[in-house]
């Protein structure tokens, strides 16, 4: 591990975190996974107690995911001896074996992953590696709620827990950046499409490493098996042909309903963002059907419930993302 460093990128769905990890993935000194392994969604906390036993479990299980839906191979013997050498046999233990096997031999002092809906994770991850350091993208709550509506599988109204996640993760943005100013990087979506250049520059300032123009040349983003990866062919608007311009896109497209909820519930932290609300004064009939949207299911009437009693988000996947039935099918 010597001269290793980890890092982790966060976000909510549909926030530009794989667009931002691939460019990141193009400098010579970073190698990034996307969204494949989750160790903090599918492994940390599921296996205790920690043993040879439970471990072998926790890779075993790894292995046959990574294999179905991406095409990955995982060693899970490897990893294994590896994670028992090292000792104690802890979650950081395992996190490093796991990520030096599938990444340490593309030679990079950074490797790590981008792993949605793991922002709350950022001080675990911060604290299991000193010389780590963590970055969280933000997007308008608006393009969100649009996008992850046209995207998901989720029943009924349950795309609107996307609201809840970015709420959640604006709050841990400006919280960390106070917290962990030396650890912790801030992005805006807004500002990585506008201006990308001067973001990575600020991004590779940031992670003390020299600004490679590389990174923001298309044709060098590529996917864990060094496949060209297209931006606007993950976008969730690419086959109705309207992937350019993400941003603002939800001024088109959002219903009435979405967009009172979006600037009702997420009125202050999109203040505190600069984001300013421009939906017309809802008619009586609007709100009506916006708060029944709200209350529609299980998973959004506690969100919304949890809000009301604390103004918080929550960090949360609509579906089960252990059930094998959510999973999208085939290698990214």
């Amino acid at each position: 591990m010597s001269g290793r460093k980890f890092l982790l990128i966060s976000s909510p769905f549909r926030s530009g975190s794989a667009l931002f990890s691939r460019i990141l993935n193009a400098h010579s000194q970073v190698s990034l996974m996307n969204d494949d392994l989750k160790f903090f969604r599918f492994c940390y906390d599921r296996y205790l107690p920690l043993s040879e036993d439970s471990v072998r479990r926790m890779l075993s299980d790894v292995a046959v995911r990574m294999k179905k839906r991406f095409e990955i191979d995982v060693d899970v013997d490897g990893c294994l001896k590896n994670i028992i050498r090292k000792q104690p046999v802890d979650h950081a233990a395992v996190y490093s074996a796991l990520f030096e096997h599938l990444l340490g031999d593309r030679g990079t002092p950074y490797i790590g992953e981008m792993e949605s809906i793991a922002w709350r994770e950022i001080p675990l991850f911060l604290e299991m590696f000193p010389e780590s350091k963590a970055l969280l993208i933000i997007r308008d709550i608006r393009d969100v709620v649009v996008a992850f509506k046209k995207k998901t599988i989720a029943p009924g109204n349950d795309y609107l827990i996307a609201l809840f996640n970015v709420l959640d993760a604006m709050d841990y943005f400006l919280r960390y950046q106070k917290e962990y100013p030396d650890r912790f990087f801030g992005m805006r979506f807004e500002a990585l499409k506008e201006n990308t250049e001067q973001e990575i520059r600020t991004v590779c300032a940031f992670l003390g490493l020299d600004y490679e123009p590389v990174m923001i040349e298309e044709e060098n983003w590529t996917n864990f098996h060094g496949e060209t990866w297209r931006n606007k062919k993950v976008s969730s608007f690419y086959k109705e042909g309207d992937a350019d311009n993400p941003v603002g896109r939800w001024r088109r497209l959002i219903e009435p309903e979405d967009l009172y909820l979006c600037e009702w519930i997420a009125a202050l932290q999109m203040q505190a963002f600069g984001m300013k609300p421009e939906g017309p004064e809802p008619a009586q009939e609007v709100i009506d059907r916006a708060v029944a949207r709200i209350t529609s299911s299980p998973l959004l009437d506690e969100a919304f419930t949890h809000w009301r009693k604390t103004g918080e988000g929550v960090e949360r996947y609509p579906l089960d993302p252990a059930n094998p039935q959510t999973w999208d099918k085939g290698p990214k």
